[in-house]
């Protein structure tokens, strides 16, 4: 495939316009690795591309690229199967307290679309208003290294970052953290420890040393080891993580996060343990888990010390660049927001009570999520990064 070719299918990546089949030819180009030393030189030539600039801003753009070499760089052997990516800018978000009664549907100025369950949608022009200042998080962490040094990773430029014993802290090209040892780890070696943290308002990826990728949410974190020696590898984590385990039957993998003990082989699997949730739930996608000695299978989750059925979609759909509102109350909407955007949530008469249903990017500004919500019914006033919430 020709340079040229290859920037035409990125930019129809980006702007969601690429065919089943060109991403497929897309992925497989790129899985090869031939075009890893023009890397820098296509990303540059795609965020010059004027007409992409009245899609979206440079930030933006080069969060899409790096979200399609994080794909390659983690499975280039998948390219035969690979999908498109899920459209970013839809919007399906209504009250179902209002759902029914709802007469119009506003179609918002990235094409985001507003729609109720049980009417088809119709579409009224409106004159786009300024965007609002606030733009969705990125990707951005800070890492701190065992001797303390403090690695604002968004600013990093790529290569390699520390040497730490007899491991290498590299950057990627794609933005993601990988742990290189250079020789074999002993258990008489001194274990090192990391610590990965995203800000609100950031999220990021990570591959430990034993392979294993590690997706951050915003406001979360993971401690772990710079090697795992002997018959073990355990992590600690905060707010939410999803993890992708490499399978090695000699190191059982443990995860701890509050009351919860994660064990496992080799699977896929996400955990919610926000400090402002009221419990922490485990959801299993692929393989199997222990939580707590009780043991998951695919579509389960343990929650409220107990096994239930989840829709592991709308678990991960933050992974997947979207918030998924399905049965969201506006509390858990708001907080999911407040993480997202960094915000401070005030409900001076109170929480109203709304439940909503549908999926939305998470690549569109707070202003365009907003619109969609004040559709319920719901006002909202924006004092800096405060948000008032009224009924």
């Amino acid at each position: 495939m020709q340079s040229s070719e290859l920037q035409r299918l990125l930019e129809k990546y980006i702007d969601n316009s690429i065919t089943a089949e060109e991403f497929r030819q897309l992925w497989t180009s790129l899985g090869e690795g031939r075009y890893d030393s023009d890397w820098h030189d296509l990303t540059e030539r795609v965020l010059n591309d004027k007409r992409l600039h009245d899609l979206s801003d440079q930030e933006q753009i080069t969060q899409r690229l790096a979200q399609i070499r994080a794909r390659i760089d983690n499975d280039p052997a998948a390219a035969g199967q690979a999908d498109p990516p899920r459209k970013q800018t839809p919007v399906i978000l209504i009250s179902r307290v209002t759902r029914y009664a709802a007469a119009a549907i506003i179609l918002l100025a990235f094409g985001a679309l507003l729609i109720t369950r049980n009417t088809k949608p119709s579409v009224v022009a409106v004159t786009p208003k300024p965007p609002n200042k606030i733009k969705p998080g990125t990707q951005k962490a800070m890492l701190t290294l065992a001797d303390g040094t403090v690695v604002a990773l968004d600013s990093t430029a790529n290569g390699k970052i520390a040497q730490q014993g007899a491991t290498q802290v590299v950057k990627l090209a794609s933005g993601q953290i990988r742990y290189q040892a250079a020789n074999t780890t002993t258990e008489q070696d001194k274990v090192a420890y990391n610590v990965m943290s995203t800000p609100m308002g950031g999220q990021y990826q990570l591959t430990l040393p034993d392979g294993s990728n590690v997706w951050l949410n915003a406001g979360s974190s993971i401690t772990y080891p710079t090697a795992f020696p002997g018959n073990k590898r355990e992590v600690k984590i905060t707010g939410e993580v999803y993890f992708e385990v490499a399978k090695d039957k000699n190191k059982t993998f443990r995860v701890t996060t509050g009351d919860q003990e994660i064990e496992v082989l080799g699977t896929h699997f996400n955990i919610n343990a926000y400090a402002d949730e009221d419990h922490i739930k485990t959801s299993l996608l692929q393989g199997a888990v222990k939580v707590n000695k009780v043991l998951l299978q695919p579509g389960q989750a343990f929650t409220h010390g107990k096994v239930e059925p989840t829709n592991v979609d709308q678990d991960i759909a933050w992974k997947n660049g979207v918030f998924n509102f399905n049965n969201q109350t506006l509390a858990q909407v708001m907080r999911q927001l407040a993480r997202w955007y960094d915000l401070e949530i005030v409900y001076p008469q109170g929480i109203p009570k709304k439940e909503y249903g549908g999926e939305i990017g998470r690549n569109l500004t707070l202003d365009q999520v907003l619109k969609g919500l004040e559709n319920s019914g719901i006002h909202f006033q924006l004092n800096g990064r405060r948000l008032i919430v009224k009924s």
